[in-house]
């Protein structure tokens, strides 16, 4: 499985969470509000996460949201994403990300499918569905998944029985 992942907790007044706790599979949890100092944070801890030399899988939990980010944090966004295009090709093994809301999901995929992404990357609904999907990828890149990304996933007898 390799080393674990170390990165440091989020600063004062930043609502994000980026956990590597289940490296290889990271979970980030948007706050209700996004500000720019959590994009920063994201950035950040996005950096470390290229430097590994494992590759990973991502949820990204969008549950919270009860703003959408404005513009400029949007741009923002796919801006550092943009800039990473080979890199996220290189080290992701595949993306999801959580909207609970079925026509804003259903959006979701339709514009994915207008403009890629360097990674697979997959709308679902639920935290479990997501972790499932996640799951299956890390053990097709060969990579030992753990207990606790199987248990996230609702899969924890699977991990028992490995």
């Amino acid at each position: 499985m390799g080393e674990a992942l170390r990165i440091s907790g989020p600063p004062i007044g930043v609502g994000l969470v980026f956990d590597v706790s289940m490296w290889p599979l990271v979970v980030i949890t948007l706050p209700p509000v996004t500000t720019p100092d959590d994009i920063e944070y994201m950035q950040r801890c996005y950096e470390h996460v290229f430097a590994s030399p494992v590759r990973h899988a991502l949820i990204v939990d969008t549950a919270p949201i009860v703003r959408v980010p404005d513009a400029t944090l949007r741009r923002q966004m796919k801006a550092f994403e943009d800039s990473r295009r080979p890199i996220i090709q290189e080290k992701n093994i595949g993306s999801a990300i959580i909207i609970q809301n079925t026509l804003v999901r259903g959006g979701y995929t339709a514009l994915r499918w207008i403009s890629p992404q360097p990674a697979p990357n997959k709308a679902f609904a639920t935290v479990g569905d997501a972790a499932r999907w996640c799951v299956r990828g890390i053990e097709e890149d060969g990579q030992v998944v753990p207990i606790a990304a199987y248990t996230l996933a609702g899969l924890a007898s699977r991990a028992a029985a490995g």
